[in-house]
């Protein structure tokens, strides 16, 4: 192969900052890291504007901890609040971390030894109490937030006390392009709430790495993975917000309550499932799901992963068929299983009533490829 041109290695990177929607890093640790880490300065330069004063460092156990960014010269570091998350994991020099970053304030982090290379077991089991939680163990009061799921028990956790300010650093300005948190509800039942997009599944379909015809000859147009196009009304914060409520009002203990995002309804179409339910209610294995809604069903894949994993395969034409969008809320109850599939009671609680036809559409590149700004109405 012919080496790479500059233009289009620019190209490349252009794309992977300002289009992935999961950006990663790794870190090693190295002496006085139990004070503070610095972001790389790559990463920490391409994101800058973007990243918040405080973000929230989601470890491998699912639970959260709030930790500050400052600056220090032309560093970036995690600081305030830092110094408990290494003392809960009990981190050591050369550790190695690997940092996700999902572009909502948050980081998600896997820890591994650094003398064996192998993840750190322990990690798994941390709270934010300080100390790790066995089966049969003590049971603490808290909220275990996890990359996609929120659990909201009636006892609220503790809020740590407010740190105190550092004298020789700058906090991080808040970038315009941040987004909010999403939020804990106080006095919910106890069930899973998802309302976070999934990592790289949910790539957006500009530079996205999986093409739907990958041996296409120089100078064809080659065509990217199908996409859902809304043709609703805009939503309003009030309808968003009954729609979940309804959801609240119809779930069980047992019960995933699934608030649709654009990964989920209009491109990559994987929908994730928190390990948290995954782990008490599915099998440890990837496995056939039956959804089913009154007397019509539908087939999707349960593709297990240690996080949990999620929905894939017929998902998609049970959401295209059933015209989910960003926002409805999808209500899962297990209903039982067979030897080769699960069954899942699926309700709807849609944000809009009036259900307004999706556009099918597929959207192409050129064999250099740069998108094209045209859509293909694709016929079903």
């Amino acid at each position: 192969m012919g080496e790479e041109c500059k233009d289009c290695r620019k190209w490349e990177e252009d794309m992977y900052w300002t289009r992935f929607q999961s950006i990663m890093f790794c870190q090693s640790l190295s002496k006085g890291f139990e004070q503070q880490l610095a972001i790389p300065p790559k990463f920490a330069n391409n994101l800058k504007e973007k990243l918040p004063e405080n973000v929230t460092i989601k470890g491998p156990s699912g639970a959260k901890w709030n930790v500050g960014l400052v600056t220090s010269g032309d560093n970036v570091l995690f600081k305030r609040g830092w110094k408990v998350f290494v003392e809960d994991h009990s981190l050591e020099e050369d550790d190695v971390l690997i940092f996700k970053y999902n572009g909502d304030s948050r980081f998600d982090v896997l820890i591994f030894n650094g003398r064996n290379l192998c993840e750190r077991e322990a990690s798994y089991f941390v709270r934010k109490c300080g100390h790790t939680e066995l089966d049969g163990g003590s049971q603490t009061k808290r909220n275990i937030v996890e990359s996609s799921v929120e659990v909201s028990h009636t006892e609220d956790y503790a809020l740590s006390k407010r740190p105190k300010k550092d004298d020789n650093v700058t906090p991080v300005k808040k970038g315009s392009h941040s987004r909010a948190n999403g939020r804990i509800r106080k006095g919910a039942r106890s069930h899973l709430l998802v309302e976070l997009e999934t990592a790289n599944a949910e790539i957006s379909t500009y530079g996205g790495p999986e093409k739907v015809n990958s041996n296409a000859k120089k100078g064809s147009v080659t065509a990217y993975p199908v996409q859902h196009v809304s043709n609703r009304r805009p939503v309003t914060e009030g309808e968003k917000e009954k729609a979940l409520q309804m959801a609240h009002a119809a779930s069980t203990k047992d019960s995933i309550i699934v608030v649709m995002r654009l990964s989920h309804v209009y491109r990559g179409f994987y929908m994730s499932i928190p390990s948290e339910w995954a782990l008490s209610h599915l099998p440890r294995k990837n496995q056939q799901v039956i959804l089913r809604m009154k007397e019509k069903t539908w087939r999707a894949n349960f593709n297990y992963k240690v996080y949990g994993g999620g929905l894939t395969g017929g998902w998609r034409n049970f959401a295209f068929e059933n015209n989910l969008e960003e926002f409805d809320v999808c209500l899962f109850e297990l209903a039982g299983g067979a030897t080769d599939a699960i069954i899942m009671d699926v309700s709807i609680f849609r944000v809009i009533d009036e259900v307004t036809p999706l556009t099918h559409m597929t959207s192409f590149s050129s064999p250099r490829g740069k998108q094209s700004k045209r859509l293909r109405r694709k016929k079903n």
